[in-house]
């Protein structure tokens, strides 16, 4: 259920972003000149099933002129696009419901296609492993490496339920007892370590710091993570906001962030040799969790030294149909503190207007110039797998001296 609601909100985040932007994110190529995209479909496809081909392309939309929905042929799915100079992104839907779209063969969620564009190139060969929805048979594999703890049915009276937190303890943790380490929080936890709890791909956190520690690229860090839940969209957004129904939803993602304060952190804190200081003390997260990560260096800097938003949601609204985030810096006198990285996708908002006015906004509210990074990734998109490639120079830069 949880990842149901996961998936749609995503793909409703994803692609709204992109329709609402420049036609299409990324403009076809006037060459009209033709890709033929032949797709090897899951083993129990339905021939009486529609599969359509969405992408930067056609503005993601299987409904009006510019449609390609993908014919059978011998066993294949095939379709012809448009041949473009510029990278093209895109995915499949099934039936045309967004729920229905590529998964793993283990279940799990796929980063959107992304095709280069390679001169004379008139083929492009693609495989679909099973749909989402699909009941998977195939069980994912444990991926963690290093000390990883876990506290499962984790107590989170703030937002009313349990959730099982998991702690990476840096590999000196055991050999070194008089030790103590910085801590980084990272919100939508289920992906942070392991490929089983993992939505789609995972960040491959513990990986990536074992690595770079065994390099002498970073200082050895506490990473916590912190699993969502049913009520992500409220729980990860600080302000009200407006649903795409255009109702009201009350923002809940102050109780998250007190949750951590008054509840994990202390926890954490008792548990583990920390620095507990506000400067040895981050928060990250992505997309909305991106967004509740940037509220939390604004509003609580006492607590967050450094805080990172990968392609943080920025066109949450209120009623008035004024974007949020941008209200509640606009209405701040001063922002200090922190150290704030954020990074964005091209394809996800079809150009870098609003990550720029974000940066410039922080600037006149206070934040010194080198306190700020914003990393633009022209073929970035909008999942884990993308995430976990930006995230080692994030985390150096952060945890970096000012």
């Amino acid at each position: 259920m949880i990842k149901g609601i996961q998936l749609l909100n995503r793909c409703i985040l994803f692609f709204v972003l992109c329709a609402s932007s420049l036609l299409g994110c990324v403009p076809a190529s006037n060459n009209p000149a033709t890709l033929t995209v032949i797709v090897n479909p899951p083993k129990n496809y339905n021939k009486d099933d529609t599969v359509h081909m969405v992408g930067s392309f056609n503005d993601w939309r299987f409904n009006g002129l510019n449609t390609h929905k993908l014919r059978y042929e011998n066993g294949l799915l095939k379709t012809e696009i448009p041949v473009s100079e510029a990278p093209i992104y895109f995915t499949f839907v099934k039936n045309k419901d967004w729920q229905h779209m590529p998964a793993s063969d283990t279940g799990k969620s796929l980063c959107t296609y992304m095709h280069l564009p390679n001169p004379g190139q008139t083929e492009l060969k693609l495989e679909i492993p099973a749909w989402k929805t699909d009941t998977s048979n195939q069980i994912p594999i444990h991926t963690t490496v290093g000390n990883i703890q876990h506290f499962p049915d984790f107590d989170m009276p703030q937002l009313a339920r349990k959730g099982s937190i998991s702690v990476y303890l840096p590999p000196s943790y055991d050999q070194n007892s008089e030790k103590r380490y910085p801590v980084l929080y990272m919100l939508d936890g289920q992906n942070i370590f392991d490929e089983f709890t993992s939505y789609s791909n995972e960040w491959k956190v513990d990986e990536i710091l074992e690595d770079l520690v065994a390099k002498n690229e970073l200082e050895e860090l506490i990473v916590v993570a912190i699993p969502n839940g049913e009520r992500r969209r409220s729980e990860y957004n600080p302000w009200n906001f407006k649903e795409t129904n255009n109702e009201l939803s009350i923002g809940e993602g102050e109780k998250t962030i007190t949750f951590i304060k008054q509840s994990l952190k202390p926890f954490i804190d008792s548990q583990f040799r920390t620095q507990p200081q506000t400067e040895n003390t981050g928060i990250i997260g992505s997309s909305l969790g991106g967004l509740l990560a940037l509220y939390a260096g604004i509003e609580h800097h006492d607590t967050f030294g450094f805080v990172g938003g990968f392609s943080l949601a920025l066109d949450f609204k209120d009623m008035n149909d004024e974007l949020v985030l941008f209200k509640a810096i606009k209405e701040k006198s001063h922002i200090r503190g922190s150290k704030f990285y954020f990074d964005i996708g091209l394809i996800e908002y079809g150009d870098y207007g609003r990550i720029d006015m974000l940066k410039a906004l922080l600037l006149s509210k206070g934040v010194r110039e080198e306190n700020v990074k914003l990393v633009k990734d022209d073929l970035g998109r909008h999942c884990e797998l993308d995430w976990s490639k930006r995230f080692p120079s994030a985390i150096r830069w952060l945890t970096s001296a000012s």
